[in-house]
């Protein structure tokens, strides 16, 4: 077997595997949500590292963008919730070590607006094809996938957005690039439920899918940050929606991280996969 199909398969395993994201709530216009992906982040009066520092953010607090302005190309202003202080905080921080909680996207020409009550079972038997090599630049994508919905600019880095149907689950698919080279994809699925409990059903049953092609995470957590319906597990989905609970998992396979994120913010749920190319972590990172 050749090293080129070898790593297609790989690929295309990889993204059998990390499609799973589930968005809840409607895509209508609101502030931006981010979530740090770093161990830690730090906000800073200034758009500025040599700026003094307001706060250290940990990993998987989750940001609110104050404006829409961007500051020297990679640098945004947002508000941060301390939880110990109990009070909100603004400063500026550099977004690589960050991801969209939910995606920015022109809504009409991929949500309806229907919420499902019943959702049908995740398709793993599906068999899909991703040919990405990591490192390859936009052209080479573009030759493959076509034109995206978007085609988003900032500073060094670039996001292509798809739409496709994915495991019986309508998705959008991000390529993200930086330098011009693809050192990441995220998957969310647009597909909406009345019952914020399914997400969690879903989660685990993704989780265990990947389980039995992968072996167990190499990391793994289930954060209460706030442990009032920790007992009540017919109240986790308002936990979910509240912001209050949160599920991770993730795996190494070969070049690539993949990691499960369920998480939630303002009675909104997200479900996210994302792959990660190993040797493109250090760009996330600051």
């Amino acid at each position: 077997m050749s090293e080129k199909t070898g790593i297609g398969k790989l690929a295309a395993g990889i993204f059998l595997l990390i499609m799973i994201i589930l968005l809840a709530g409607s895509l209508i216009a609101q502030p931006r949500k981010y979530q740090v992906v770093a161990s830690e982040a730090r906000l800073h009066l200034e758009p500025s590292e040599s700026s003094p520092v307001v706060v250290s953010v940990p990993r998987g607090a989750i940001l609110a963008q104050a404006s829409a302005v961007r500051f020297r190309h990679n640098w945004i202003f947002v508000y941060y919730y301390h939880p110990e202080k109990q009070k909100t905080l603004a400063g500026y921080i550099w977004e690589p070590p960050l991801r969209k909680l939910f995606p920015t996207v022109n809504a009409r020409l991929i949500y309806n607006g229907e919420s499902v009550a019943e959702p049908g079972e995740l398709d793993f038997s599906q068999e899909l094809k991703f040919p990405y090599l990591w490192g390859m630049p936009p052209e080479k994508l573009l030759e493959v996938e076509g034109q995206p919905l978007t085609r988003e600019k900032s500073g060094e880095s670039e996001i292509l957005q798809y739409q496709r149907e994915i495991m019986n689950r309508r998705c959008l698919v991000e390529y993200v690039f930086i330098r011009g080279e693809l050192t990441a994809a995220r998957f969310f699925m647009i597909d909406t439920f009345t019952d914020n409990n399914y997400y969690i059903t879903d989660f685990i049953k993704a989780k265990n899918y990947l389980v039995q092609r992968f072996g167990l995470p190499v990391d793994e957590q289930t954060v209460w940050h706030d442990s009032t319906f920790k007992e009540r597990q017919e109240l986790w989905g308002r936990a979910l929606g509240s912001g209050l609970l949160e599920f991770r998992s993730s795996w190494v396979v070969g070049e690539t991280e993949v990691e499960l994120v369920l998480t939630g913010s303002d009675n909104r749920v997200a479900f996210m996969a994302e792959c990660v190319g190993q040797k493109y972590k250090s760009f996330f990172s600051h």
